[in-house]
């Protein structure tokens, strides 16, 4: 039951926005137990981040949110570093060094009209 959340300030292709759909659909499998049959993902372009004070360099906040109590950090160092590789790779002008992302975990995730 994972959610990643894309919040970037430039505008996202229809294609782009697919390739990167496809790319975290795959990379999601590095989290243990996760799969693209439960992901869903929210990109939401043309947004207004700032970061060091500038909006006009490409700029991305990534939230991921996960079903269980926590992952280790070698996990989520692997997540992150393929996360941000696909970014960088689909958007050019996209850099790892304006790229966030923050990990969000929960033991309270409601689906079908009732919780796990």
């Amino acid at each position: 039951m994972p959610y990643i959340e894309l919040n970037y300030n430039k505008t996202i292709t229809s294609s782009e926005e697919k390739k990167i759909k496809e790319e975290l659909g795959k990379a999601i499998s590095i989290l243990p137990g996760k799969s693209e049959e439960w992901l869903m993902v929210e990109i939401k372009d043309n947004m207004k981040l700032y970061f060091k004070g500038d909006k006009e360099k490409e700029n991305m906040m990534i939230k991921v949110l996960v079903y269980g109590d926590t992952l280790s950090e070698s996990i989520l160092n692997k997540f992150t570093a393929k996360v941000s590789e696909i970014l960088i790779n689909i958007l050019p002008g996209l850099n790892k060094d304006h790229i966030y992302i923050s990990y969000f975990f929960t033991k309270n995730w409601g689906f079908n009209g009732e919780n796990f």
